[in-house]
């Protein structure tokens, strides 16, 4: 048998009794281990802390722009210059 991708997720406790899943897929690469692979998985996995401010701030602000409509103007502006600041930091940031 030989394996050809690697998903790697884990489920944060955030507290107040919610939870956000984190997970990547990873397709291994022509003389890849599949160990190596999931450990790299794990690692950018335990690396994306939700509690993490600037993570929080993020995800609240992807989830405004899922529904603008729902928001008022200024709080959809905010939320877009927050996503791509974030993108512009994050940018190529893979461990591998």
């Amino acid at each position: 048998m030989k394996a050809t991708k690697i998903y790697y997720k884990k489920l944060f406790n955030l507290g107040n009794f919610q939870n956000e899943e984190v997970g990547i897929e990873i397709e291994i690469e022509e003389g890849e281990k599949a160990a190596d692979v999931l450990k790299k998985a794990k690692q950018f996995v335990n690396d994306v802390d939700p509690k993490n401010e600037k993570e929080r701030e993020y995800i609240d602000a992807c989830e405004i722009l899922k529904n603008k409509n729902a928001w008022n103007y200024q709080k959809v502006i905010e939320a877009e210059e927050i996503v791509k600041r974030y993108d512009e930091e994050k940018e190529d940031e893979l461990p591998f």
